[in-house]
Protein backbone atom coordinates (compact mmCIF):
# COMPACT_ATOMS: atom_id res chain seq x y z
CA UNK A 1 0.00 0.00 0.00
CA UNK A 2 1.35 3.62 -0.54
CA UNK A 3 -1.34 5.28 2.19
CA UNK A 4 -0.63 4.87 5.73
CA UNK A 5 -3.33 3.25 8.22
CA UNK A 6 -3.90 5.60 11.11
CA UNK A 7 -4.92 4.27 14.53
CA UNK A 8 -6.64 6.33 16.95
CA UNK A 9 -6.06 5.09 20.16
CA UNK A 10 -9.68 4.80 21.04
CA UNK A 11 -10.75 2.02 23.55
CA UNK A 12 -12.59 -1.36 21.54
CA UNK A 13 -11.16 -4.28 19.50
CA UNK A 14 -13.99 -4.30 17.05
CA UNK A 15 -12.71 -3.83 13.76
CA UNK A 16 -14.58 -0.73 11.95
CA UNK A 17 -15.90 -1.56 8.59
CA UNK A 18 -14.15 -1.71 5.46
CA UNK A 19 -10.94 -2.44 7.34
CA UNK A 20 -11.07 -6.07 5.72
CA UNK A 21 -10.35 -4.51 2.32
CA UNK A 22 -7.07 -2.57 3.16
CA UNK A 23 -3.85 -4.43 3.24
CA UNK A 24 -0.73 -3.94 4.91
CA UNK A 25 2.52 -5.55 5.84
CA UNK A 26 4.12 -5.29 8.80
CA UNK A 27 8.10 -5.95 9.62
CA UNK A 28 6.98 -7.18 13.77
CA UNK A 29 4.58 -6.40 16.94
CA UNK A 30 5.40 -5.17 20.10
CA UNK A 31 3.52 -5.56 22.81
CA UNK A 32 3.85 -3.02 25.76
CA UNK A 33 2.97 -4.14 29.25
CA UNK A 34 2.62 -7.66 28.43
CA UNK A 35 2.23 -10.16 31.33
CA UNK A 36 5.02 -12.54 31.91
CA UNK A 37 2.31 -15.11 32.67
CA UNK A 38 1.19 -14.77 29.22
CA UNK A 39 4.02 -14.98 27.50
CA UNK A 40 3.01 -17.85 24.78
CA UNK A 41 -0.21 -15.46 23.87
CA UNK A 42 1.40 -12.60 23.35
CA UNK A 43 4.19 -14.84 21.18
CA UNK A 44 0.98 -16.15 19.20
CA UNK A 45 -0.28 -13.08 18.22
CA UNK A 46 3.11 -11.50 16.84
CA UNK A 47 3.74 -14.74 14.94
CA UNK A 48 0.06 -14.16 13.58
CA UNK A 49 0.97 -10.84 12.21
CA UNK A 50 4.38 -10.11 11.33
CA UNK A 51 5.87 -10.55 7.98
CA UNK A 52 2.95 -11.22 6.04
CA UNK A 53 0.51 -9.33 4.20
CA UNK A 54 -2.67 -9.07 6.58
CA UNK A 55 -5.59 -7.13 6.53
CA UNK A 56 -6.61 -4.07 8.80
CA UNK A 57 -9.39 -5.95 10.12
CA UNK A 58 -6.89 -9.16 11.19
CA UNK A 59 -5.20 -6.93 13.46
CA UNK A 60 -8.37 -6.09 15.43
CA UNK A 61 -9.61 -9.25 15.19
CA UNK A 62 -5.86 -10.49 16.64
CA UNK A 63 -6.25 -8.05 19.00
CA UNK A 64 -9.36 -9.16 21.05
CA UNK A 65 -8.52 -12.39 20.75
CA UNK A 66 -5.45 -11.89 22.59
CA UNK A 67 -7.50 -10.09 25.22
CA UNK A 68 -10.03 -12.75 25.52
CA UNK A 69 -6.89 -15.13 26.14
CA UNK A 70 -5.68 -12.72 28.73
CA UNK A 71 -9.62 -13.30 30.17
CA UNK A 72 -9.31 -16.72 29.90
CA UNK A 73 -6.21 -16.99 32.05
CA UNK A 74 -8.23 -14.97 34.74
CA UNK A 75 -6.91 -11.41 34.25
CA UNK A 76 -10.88 -10.25 33.73
CA UNK A 77 -9.59 -6.69 34.29
CA UNK A 78 -6.72 -6.48 31.38
CA UNK A 79 -7.57 -4.17 28.69
CA UNK A 80 -5.42 -4.85 25.44
CA UNK A 81 -5.67 -1.79 23.31
CA UNK A 82 -3.90 -0.48 19.80
CA UNK A 83 -2.71 2.79 20.91
CA UNK A 84 -2.53 5.94 18.66
CA UNK A 85 0.04 5.64 15.74
CA UNK A 86 0.46 5.51 12.16
CA UNK A 87 1.51 2.80 9.92
CA UNK A 88 3.05 2.00 6.92
CA UNK A 89 3.94 -1.18 4.99
CA UNK A 90 6.69 -2.71 6.60
CA UNK A 91 6.11 -1.01 9.92
CA UNK A 92 6.21 -1.97 13.52
CA UNK A 93 2.63 -2.72 14.89
CA UNK A 94 2.24 -1.11 19.24
CA UNK A 95 0.18 -3.18 20.89
CA UNK A 96 -0.48 -2.09 24.76
CA UNK A 97 -1.63 -4.22 27.51
CA UNK A 98 -3.20 -2.46 30.72
CA UNK A 99 -2.77 -4.26 33.75
CA UNK A 100 -6.77 -3.61 34.62
CA UNK A 101 -6.51 -3.14 38.31
CA UNK A 102 -9.73 -2.18 41.22
CA UNK A 103 -9.80 1.22 41.64
CA UNK A 104 -12.25 1.22 44.66
CA UNK A 105 -14.99 -0.21 46.12
CA UNK A 106 -18.09 1.26 46.16
CA UNK A 107 -19.82 -0.18 49.44
CA UNK A 108 -22.54 3.20 49.87
CA UNK A 109 -25.19 0.43 49.24
CA UNK A 110 -24.10 -1.86 51.92
CA UNK A 111 -26.47 -1.93 54.56
CA UNK A 112 -24.84 -0.63 57.71
CA UNK A 113 -24.85 -4.00 59.83
CA UNK A 114 -22.70 -5.68 57.31
CA UNK A 115 -21.09 -2.84 55.99
CA UNK A 116 -17.49 -2.86 58.04
CA UNK A 117 -17.22 -6.51 57.37
CA UNK A 118 -17.80 -6.45 53.60
CA UNK A 119 -15.52 -3.65 53.05
CA UNK A 120 -12.96 -5.13 55.12
CA UNK A 121 -13.12 -8.76 53.05
CA UNK A 122 -13.05 -6.52 49.89
CA UNK A 123 -10.45 -4.04 50.84
CA UNK A 124 -7.50 -6.28 49.60
CA UNK A 125 -8.69 -6.00 45.80
CA UNK A 126 -7.94 -2.63 45.89
CA UNK A 127 -4.78 -1.53 43.88
CA UNK A 128 -3.80 -5.34 43.33
CA UNK A 129 -2.27 -5.61 39.70
CA UNK A 130 -2.67 -8.46 37.78
CA UNK A 131 -5.49 -9.47 39.63
CA UNK A 132 -7.07 -12.77 38.79
CA UNK A 133 -10.78 -13.62 38.16
CA UNK A 134 -10.03 -16.36 41.35
CA UNK A 135 -8.68 -13.94 43.51
CA UNK A 136 -12.14 -11.78 42.65
CA UNK A 137 -14.44 -14.22 42.41
CA UNK A 138 -12.97 -15.60 46.35
CA UNK A 139 -13.29 -12.17 48.22
CA UNK A 140 -16.64 -11.69 46.48
CA UNK A 141 -18.32 -14.90 47.68
CA UNK A 142 -16.74 -14.27 51.01
CA UNK A 143 -17.98 -11.50 51.37
CA UNK A 144 -21.71 -12.55 49.94
CA UNK A 145 -21.50 -15.61 52.63
CA UNK A 146 -21.86 -13.38 55.19
CA UNK A 147 -25.21 -13.97 56.83
CA UNK A 148 -28.52 -12.42 56.04
CA UNK A 149 -26.42 -11.42 52.81
CA UNK A 150 -26.95 -11.92 49.08
CA UNK A 151 -24.84 -10.53 47.14
CA UNK A 152 -24.72 -8.59 43.82
CA UNK A 153 -21.96 -6.60 42.27
CA UNK A 154 -20.90 -4.94 39.13
CA UNK A 155 -17.44 -3.46 37.24
CA UNK A 156 -17.85 0.48 35.92
CA UNK A 157 -15.13 2.63 34.40
CA UNK A 158 -12.57 4.05 37.14
CA UNK A 159 -10.66 7.67 37.06
CA UNK A 160 -7.50 6.24 36.06
CA UNK A 161 -6.62 4.25 32.51
CA UNK A 162 -6.98 0.41 33.46
CA UNK A 163 -8.78 1.64 37.05
CA UNK A 164 -11.98 0.04 37.73
CA UNK A 165 -14.79 0.51 40.29
CA UNK A 166 -16.18 -2.59 42.21
CA UNK A 167 -19.95 -1.89 43.01
CA UNK A 168 -21.29 -4.04 45.77
CA UNK A 169 -25.30 -3.77 45.73
CA UNK A 170 -26.19 -6.26 48.04
CA UNK A 171 -29.68 -7.75 49.69
CA UNK A 172 -29.62 -8.14 53.44
CA UNK A 173 -32.10 -9.30 55.75
CA UNK A 174 -31.27 -9.40 59.38
CA UNK A 175 -33.81 -12.28 60.34
CA UNK A 176 -34.05 -15.44 57.68
CA UNK A 177 -35.84 -18.50 58.47
CA UNK A 178 -37.76 -21.62 57.67
CA UNK A 179 -40.65 -24.36 58.47
CA UNK A 180 -40.76 -27.35 57.12
CA UNK A 181 -43.17 -30.73 57.50
CA UNK A 182 -42.71 -34.41 56.96
CA UNK A 183 -43.93 -37.51 57.93
CA UNK A 184 -40.83 -39.50 57.35
CA UNK A 185 -40.97 -40.44 61.15
CA UNK A 186 -42.98 -43.91 61.89
CA UNK A 187 -46.50 -43.80 63.59
CA UNK A 188 -45.02 -44.37 67.33
CA UNK A 189 -43.02 -41.18 66.35
CA UNK A 190 -45.25 -39.28 64.63
CA UNK A 191 -45.67 -39.71 61.83
CA UNK A 192 -46.30 -35.96 60.95
CA UNK A 193 -43.05 -33.39 62.16
CA UNK A 194 -43.07 -29.97 62.03
CA UNK A 195 -40.04 -27.91 61.73
CA UNK A 196 -39.26 -24.25 62.94
CA UNK A 197 -35.98 -22.37 62.19
CA UNK A 198 -34.60 -18.20 62.55
CA UNK A 199 -31.28 -17.01 62.49
CA UNK A 200 -31.02 -13.55 63.69
CA UNK A 201 -27.82 -11.97 61.26
CA UNK A 202 -25.32 -9.24 62.29
CA UNK A 203 -26.87 -8.10 65.80
CA UNK A 204 -23.50 -7.23 66.71
CA UNK A 205 -22.25 -5.89 63.28
CA UNK A 206 -19.78 -8.36 62.98
CA UNK A 207 -21.21 -10.65 60.15
CA UNK A 208 -22.04 -13.70 63.28
CA UNK A 209 -25.38 -15.50 63.19
CA UNK A 210 -27.21 -16.59 66.26
CA UNK A 211 -29.92 -19.21 65.40
CA UNK A 212 -32.70 -21.92 66.83
CA UNK A 213 -33.98 -24.79 65.30
CA UNK A 214 -37.15 -26.75 66.65
CA UNK A 215 -38.55 -30.19 65.02
CA UNK A 216 -41.64 -32.14 66.79
CA UNK A 217 -44.61 -34.40 66.37
CA UNK A 218 -47.53 -32.04 67.61
CA UNK A 219 -48.80 -34.43 69.72
CA UNK A 220 -50.14 -34.83 72.99
CA UNK A 221 -49.83 -37.34 75.81
CA UNK A 222 -50.93 -40.74 75.61
CA UNK A 223 -52.02 -43.26 78.34
CA UNK A 224 -48.87 -43.99 79.36
CA UNK A 225 -48.76 -40.07 80.31
CA UNK A 226 -46.34 -39.20 77.31
CA UNK A 227 -46.08 -37.88 74.58
CA UNK A 228 -47.02 -33.82 74.68
CA UNK A 229 -44.52 -31.97 72.28
CA UNK A 230 -44.28 -29.54 75.52
CA UNK A 231 -43.51 -32.03 77.76
CA UNK A 232 -40.32 -33.42 79.14
CA UNK A 233 -41.24 -36.44 77.82
CA UNK A 234 -42.55 -35.90 74.16
CA UNK A 235 -43.17 -37.90 71.12
CA UNK A 236 -40.19 -36.90 69.25
CA UNK A 237 -38.36 -33.39 69.88
CA UNK A 238 -35.11 -31.64 68.90
CA UNK A 239 -34.28 -28.38 70.09
CA UNK A 240 -30.96 -26.44 69.05
CA UNK A 241 -29.68 -22.91 69.59
CA UNK A 242 -26.16 -22.20 68.29
CA UNK A 243 -24.18 -19.04 66.93
CA UNK A 244 -21.88 -18.82 64.26
CA UNK A 245 -18.85 -16.20 64.38
CA UNK A 246 -16.27 -15.59 61.61
CA UNK A 247 -12.82 -15.10 62.53
CA UNK A 248 -10.87 -13.10 60.32
CA UNK A 249 -11.29 -12.14 56.90
CA UNK A 250 -10.36 -15.33 55.02
CA UNK A 251 -13.50 -17.56 55.81
CA UNK A 252 -12.93 -19.22 58.94
CA UNK A 253 -15.59 -19.46 61.58
CA UNK A 254 -16.32 -20.59 64.84
CA UNK A 255 -19.53 -22.53 65.55
CA UNK A 256 -20.78 -23.31 68.93
CA UNK A 257 -23.96 -25.47 69.45
CA UNK A 258 -26.35 -27.02 72.01
CA UNK A 259 -28.66 -29.80 70.90
CA UNK A 260 -31.39 -31.26 72.66
CA UNK A 261 -33.09 -34.01 71.57
CA UNK A 262 -36.06 -36.76 72.39
CA UNK A 263 -38.08 -39.72 71.97
CA UNK A 264 -41.22 -41.31 73.53
CA UNK A 265 -42.90 -43.81 71.29
CA UNK A 266 -46.56 -43.84 71.52
CA UNK A 267 -46.74 -47.98 72.43
CA UNK A 268 -48.25 -49.69 75.31
CA UNK A 269 -45.54 -52.76 74.84
CA UNK A 270 -42.38 -51.57 77.19
CA UNK A 271 -42.80 -48.10 76.77
CA UNK A 272 -39.46 -46.36 76.96
CA UNK A 273 -37.83 -42.73 76.69
CA UNK A 274 -34.60 -41.48 75.62
CA UNK A 275 -32.31 -38.28 75.36
CA UNK A 276 -29.64 -37.00 73.39
CA UNK A 277 -27.65 -34.16 74.18
CA UNK A 278 -24.73 -32.35 72.03
CA UNK A 279 -22.39 -29.71 72.67
CA UNK A 280 -20.52 -29.23 69.46
CA UNK A 281 -17.78 -26.59 68.20
CA UNK A 282 -16.76 -26.73 64.59
CA UNK A 283 -14.14 -24.86 63.04
CA UNK A 284 -15.36 -24.01 58.89
CA UNK A 285 -12.82 -23.00 56.48
CA UNK A 286 -12.84 -22.74 53.12
CA UNK A 287 -9.88 -23.58 51.50
CA UNK A 288 -11.18 -22.92 47.59
CA UNK A 289 -13.79 -20.53 47.23
CA UNK A 290 -15.32 -20.09 43.55
CA UNK A 291 -18.55 -20.23 41.01
CA UNK A 292 -17.29 -23.50 40.07
CA UNK A 293 -15.14 -25.37 42.60
CA UNK A 294 -15.24 -25.76 46.43
CA UNK A 295 -13.44 -26.96 49.15
CA UNK A 296 -13.83 -27.40 52.86
CA UNK A 297 -12.75 -28.47 55.89
CA UNK A 298 -14.20 -28.63 58.79
CA UNK A 299 -12.95 -30.20 62.39
CA UNK A 300 -15.04 -30.97 65.15
CA UNK A 301 -15.39 -31.20 69.07
CA UNK A 302 -18.67 -33.15 69.94
CA UNK A 303 -19.40 -34.09 73.65
CA UNK A 304 -22.65 -36.08 73.68
CA UNK A 305 -25.03 -37.56 75.92
CA UNK A 306 -27.30 -40.74 75.27
CA UNK A 307 -29.48 -42.33 77.54
CA UNK A 308 -32.47 -44.68 77.47
CA UNK A 309 -35.15 -45.68 80.07
CA UNK A 310 -37.60 -48.50 80.61
CA UNK A 311 -41.01 -46.50 81.65
CA UNK A 312 -42.96 -48.59 85.00
CA UNK A 313 -46.41 -48.46 84.97
CA UNK A 314 -46.00 -46.17 88.07
CA UNK A 315 -44.13 -43.91 85.97
CA UNK A 316 -40.93 -44.79 87.44
CA UNK A 317 -37.79 -45.01 85.23
CA UNK A 318 -35.52 -47.75 84.59
CA UNK A 319 -32.18 -46.64 82.86
CA UNK A 320 -31.67 -49.39 79.49
CA UNK A 321 -28.56 -47.87 78.49
CA UNK A 322 -26.07 -44.72 78.70
CA UNK A 323 -23.17 -43.51 76.46
CA UNK A 324 -20.88 -40.69 76.82
CA UNK A 325 -18.82 -39.86 74.48
CA UNK A 326 -16.65 -37.69 73.35
CA UNK A 327 -16.10 -37.05 69.55
CA UNK A 328 -12.90 -35.44 67.66
CA UNK A 329 -14.64 -35.27 63.58
CA UNK A 330 -12.45 -34.19 60.74
CA UNK A 331 -14.15 -33.27 57.52
CA UNK A 332 -13.85 -32.28 53.75
CA UNK A 333 -16.24 -31.40 51.29
CA UNK A 334 -16.04 -30.39 47.57
CA UNK A 335 -18.18 -29.12 44.86
CA UNK A 336 -17.44 -29.18 41.25
CA UNK A 337 -19.32 -27.55 38.33
CA UNK A 338 -18.31 -28.57 35.16
CA UNK A 339 -18.36 -26.11 31.61
CA UNK A 340 -21.14 -29.10 30.47
CA UNK A 341 -23.39 -28.18 33.57
CA UNK A 342 -22.89 -31.08 35.81
CA UNK A 343 -22.45 -30.67 38.78
CA UNK A 344 -20.47 -33.25 41.06
CA UNK A 345 -20.59 -33.54 45.47
CA UNK A 346 -18.04 -35.80 47.48
CA UNK A 347 -17.42 -35.55 50.57
CA UNK A 348 -15.29 -37.60 53.58
CA UNK A 349 -15.87 -37.34 57.70
CA UNK A 350 -13.50 -39.19 59.83
CA UNK A 351 -14.36 -39.47 63.27
CA UNK A 352 -12.74 -41.02 66.29
CA UNK A 353 -13.42 -41.35 69.79
CA UNK A 354 -11.58 -40.72 72.35
CA UNK A 355 -11.34 -41.04 76.26
CA UNK A 356 -11.52 -37.18 77.67
CA UNK A 357 -13.79 -34.48 79.04
CA UNK A 358 -16.12 -37.36 80.63
CA UNK A 359 -16.73 -40.02 78.21
CA UNK A 360 -18.19 -43.48 79.72
CA UNK A 361 -15.46 -45.88 78.29
CA UNK A 362 -16.58 -49.79 78.48
CA UNK A 363 -13.61 -50.24 80.80
CA UNK A 364 -15.94 -47.78 83.29
CA UNK A 365 -19.06 -49.33 82.97
CA UNK A 366 -18.30 -52.43 85.26
CA UNK A 367 -22.20 -53.20 86.99
CA UNK A 368 -23.48 -50.08 86.63
CA UNK A 369 -25.72 -48.88 83.14
CA UNK A 370 -24.40 -50.27 79.93
CA UNK A 371 -23.37 -48.93 76.75
CA UNK A 372 -26.07 -48.53 74.06
CA UNK A 373 -24.25 -51.59 72.42
CA UNK A 374 -22.88 -54.82 73.29
CA UNK A 375 -19.36 -54.65 72.46
CA UNK A 376 -18.95 -51.10 71.58
CA UNK A 377 -17.00 -48.61 73.25
CA UNK A 378 -16.67 -44.48 73.74
CA UNK A 379 -13.31 -45.16 72.16
CA UNK A 380 -14.01 -45.65 68.17
CA UNK A 381 -13.18 -44.70 64.72
CA UNK A 382 -15.01 -44.29 61.97
CA UNK A 383 -15.28 -43.19 58.30
CA UNK A 384 -17.99 -41.49 56.59
CA UNK A 385 -17.89 -41.01 52.54
CA UNK A 386 -20.78 -39.37 50.27
CA UNK A 387 -20.93 -38.39 46.77
CA UNK A 388 -23.58 -37.03 44.18
CA UNK A 389 -23.65 -36.38 40.64
CA UNK A 390 -26.17 -34.31 38.60
CA UNK A 391 -26.78 -33.51 35.44
CA UNK A 392 -28.85 -33.24 32.01
CA UNK A 393 -29.44 -36.27 30.02
CA UNK A 394 -31.06 -33.74 27.45
CA UNK A 395 -33.26 -31.01 27.36
CA UNK A 396 -35.96 -32.81 28.94
CA UNK A 397 -34.56 -34.92 31.26
CA UNK A 398 -32.30 -34.71 34.21
CA UNK A 399 -30.09 -37.60 36.04
CA UNK A 400 -28.93 -37.40 39.38
CA UNK A 401 -27.19 -40.32 41.77
CA UNK A 402 -25.77 -40.12 44.86
CA UNK A 403 -24.39 -42.26 47.62
CA UNK A 404 -23.00 -42.80 51.06
CA UNK A 405 -20.96 -45.57 52.60
CA UNK A 406 -19.57 -46.13 56.39
CA UNK A 407 -16.70 -48.45 58.14
CA UNK A 408 -16.36 -49.04 61.76
CA UNK A 409 -13.46 -50.29 60.95
CA UNK A 410 -14.51 -53.68 62.53
CA UNK A 411 -15.85 -52.31 65.47
CA UNK A 412 -19.24 -52.36 67.40
CA UNK A 413 -20.52 -48.61 67.34
CA UNK A 414 -22.73 -46.56 69.91
CA UNK A 415 -26.13 -46.02 68.99
CA UNK A 416 -25.52 -42.60 68.03
CA UNK A 417 -22.53 -43.26 65.73
CA UNK A 418 -24.45 -46.18 63.86
CA UNK A 419 -25.07 -45.87 60.21
CA UNK A 420 -28.67 -45.25 59.45
CA UNK A 421 -29.90 -45.63 55.37
CA UNK A 422 -33.65 -45.33 55.81
CA UNK A 423 -35.08 -41.75 55.34
CA UNK A 424 -36.78 -39.06 52.55
CA UNK A 425 -33.30 -38.56 50.23
CA UNK A 426 -32.00 -42.76 50.32
CA UNK A 427 -34.08 -45.39 51.44
CA UNK A 428 -37.52 -43.90 51.42
CA UNK A 429 -40.16 -46.51 51.70
CA UNK A 430 -38.72 -46.71 54.89
CA UNK A 431 -39.73 -44.90 58.52
CA UNK A 432 -36.53 -42.85 58.60
CA UNK A 433 -33.97 -44.06 61.19
CA UNK A 434 -35.21 -47.84 61.28
CA UNK A 435 -32.47 -49.82 58.87
CA UNK A 436 -28.92 -49.42 60.89
CA UNK A 437 -25.67 -50.49 60.93
CA UNK A 438 -22.08 -50.28 61.98
CA UNK A 439 -20.81 -50.27 58.49
CA UNK A 440 -22.72 -49.96 55.33
CA UNK A 441 -23.57 -48.24 52.08
CA UNK A 442 -26.66 -46.44 50.51
CA UNK A 443 -26.99 -45.70 46.24
CA UNK A 444 -30.13 -43.80 45.09
CA UNK A 445 -30.48 -42.90 41.14
CA UNK A 446 -33.26 -40.55 39.69
CA UNK A 447 -34.13 -39.30 36.07
CA UNK A 448 -36.47 -36.34 36.41
CA UNK A 449 -38.34 -34.18 33.89
CA UNK A 450 -38.43 -30.55 34.80
CA UNK A 451 -41.12 -28.19 33.52
CA UNK A 452 -42.17 -24.76 34.00
CA UNK A 453 -45.31 -24.13 34.90
CA UNK A 454 -47.86 -21.23 36.56
CA UNK A 455 -49.76 -21.86 40.01
CA UNK A 456 -51.91 -17.95 39.81
CA UNK A 457 -49.28 -16.05 39.73
CA UNK A 458 -46.94 -18.14 41.12
CA UNK A 459 -44.15 -19.43 38.51
CA UNK A 460 -43.08 -23.04 39.46
CA UNK A 461 -40.70 -25.84 38.33
CA UNK A 462 -42.57 -29.10 38.31
CA UNK A 463 -40.39 -32.17 38.33
CA UNK A 464 -41.93 -35.50 38.13
CA UNK A 465 -39.33 -38.22 38.72
CA UNK A 466 -38.48 -42.36 38.95
CA UNK A 467 -36.04 -43.29 41.46
CA UNK A 468 -34.60 -46.35 42.59
CA UNK A 469 -32.28 -47.00 45.90
CA UNK A 470 -30.49 -49.91 47.35
CA UNK A 471 -28.27 -50.35 50.58
CA UNK A 472 -26.88 -52.99 52.80
CA UNK A 473 -25.95 -52.59 56.33
CA UNK A 474 -23.73 -54.63 58.68
CA UNK A 475 -23.49 -55.11 62.48
CA UNK A 476 -20.39 -55.91 64.33
CA UNK A 477 -20.84 -59.08 67.67
CA UNK A 478 -24.89 -58.67 66.81
CA UNK A 479 -27.14 -59.83 69.54
CA UNK A 480 -29.31 -63.30 69.03
CA UNK A 481 -31.92 -60.75 68.50
CA UNK A 482 -30.15 -58.57 65.45
CA UNK A 483 -29.37 -59.37 62.06
CA UNK A 484 -25.56 -59.47 61.57
CA UNK A 485 -26.57 -57.78 57.73
CA UNK A 486 -29.54 -56.51 56.24
CA UNK A 487 -30.25 -55.43 52.32
CA UNK A 488 -33.35 -52.89 51.28
CA UNK A 489 -34.13 -51.31 48.32
CA UNK A 490 -36.81 -48.47 47.85
CA UNK A 491 -38.17 -47.67 44.46
CA UNK A 492 -41.13 -45.48 42.97
CA UNK A 493 -42.11 -42.36 41.62
CA UNK A 494 -43.01 -38.75 42.81
CA UNK A 495 -43.19 -35.15 42.00
CA UNK A 496 -41.75 -32.53 43.33
CA UNK A 497 -42.47 -28.43 43.16
CA UNK A 498 -40.28 -25.63 43.25
CA UNK A 499 -41.37 -21.96 43.35
CA UNK A 500 -39.59 -20.02 40.65
CA UNK A 501 -39.08 -16.53 43.19
CA UNK A 502 -37.43 -13.39 42.41
CA UNK A 503 -36.40 -13.15 45.63
CA UNK A 504 -32.91 -14.21 46.97
CA UNK A 505 -34.69 -15.34 50.59
CA UNK A 506 -37.77 -16.59 49.68
CA UNK A 507 -38.05 -20.45 48.54
CA UNK A 508 -40.47 -23.44 48.76
CA UNK A 509 -40.33 -26.93 47.80
CA UNK A 510 -43.10 -29.39 47.75
CA UNK A 511 -41.78 -33.40 47.79
CA UNK A 512 -44.64 -35.91 47.79
CA UNK A 513 -43.55 -39.38 46.52
CA UNK A 514 -44.91 -43.23 46.33
CA UNK A 515 -42.52 -45.62 47.36
CA UNK A 516 -41.98 -49.83 47.41
CA UNK A 517 -39.21 -51.10 49.83
CA UNK A 518 -38.06 -54.58 50.02
CA UNK A 519 -35.87 -56.13 52.47
CA UNK A 520 -34.11 -60.21 53.36
CA UNK A 521 -34.97 -59.96 57.23
CA UNK A 522 -37.79 -61.33 58.66
CA UNK A 523 -39.38 -57.58 58.91
CA UNK A 524 -42.22 -57.33 56.38
CA UNK A 525 -41.48 -55.07 53.10
CA UNK A 526 -43.48 -51.93 52.71
CA UNK A 527 -45.38 -49.12 50.84
CA UNK A 528 -44.97 -46.02 51.73
CA UNK A 529 -46.75 -42.62 50.64
CA UNK A 530 -44.59 -39.75 51.50
CA UNK A 531 -45.04 -35.96 51.71
CA UNK A 532 -41.98 -33.05 52.90
CA UNK A 533 -42.23 -29.75 52.70
CA UNK A 534 -40.02 -26.29 53.42
CA UNK A 535 -40.52 -23.17 52.90
CA UNK A 536 -37.91 -20.12 53.55
CA UNK A 537 -38.05 -16.56 54.54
Amino acid sequence: MTGAVVFSGERGTKAPEGSEKLLINLSGVTINGGLPEMAAANATVRARLSGKTISVAEIFNATADLENAYAQAGFVLARIVLPAQELRDGGRLRIEVIDGFVETVDTSKVPEPVRGRIAKITDPLVGQRSLRLPELERQLLLAGDTYGVALGSALAAGATPGGASLILQPEFRPVTGFFAFDNANSDELGPLTLSAGIEVNSPLNMGETFYGRFSGAPSGDNENNLGSVFSSDPRVRTLSVGTVFPLGLDGLTLNLELTDSRTAPDTLIAPSTSRFKRGSARLFYPFVRSRNRNISGQLTLDKQTDEQFLVAPSGGRAPIYKDNATVIRAAVDGFWLTEGGSAFEAGAVLSRGIDALGARTATEVGAGTPLSRQGADAEFTKLIVSGRLRQKINENFNFSLSGRAQTSFGDPLLTGEQFGIAGGQELSAFDAGTIKGDSGFVARAEVSAPRQANFGKTPLLISPYIFAAYGDVSLEQPTAQETADLSATSYGIGVEFNTLSKSNFRSATVRIEYARGTRDDDQPDNNRFSISSSFRF
